[in-house]
């Protein structure tokens, strides 16, 4: 069986921030790129999919 790997849920302010830095990207790819996977998996996207 697999398990669910997810963050914890996240507040409005964290979301808005997250967005942010995915949209407008960050100075760091690195940054950009985390700020995406910690919203998807916010949303339940499997982390198979994320990883993708």
């Amino acid at each position: 069986m697999a398990e669910r790997v997810r963050v914890r849920e996240i507040d409005d302010d964290e979301g808005r921030r997250l967005l942010r830095i995915s949209r407008r990207g960050a100075e760091s790819v690195v940054t950009w790129r985390r700020a995406q996977m910690v919203l998807l998996s916010a949303q339940g996207m499997a982390v198979v999919r994320v990883a993708r």
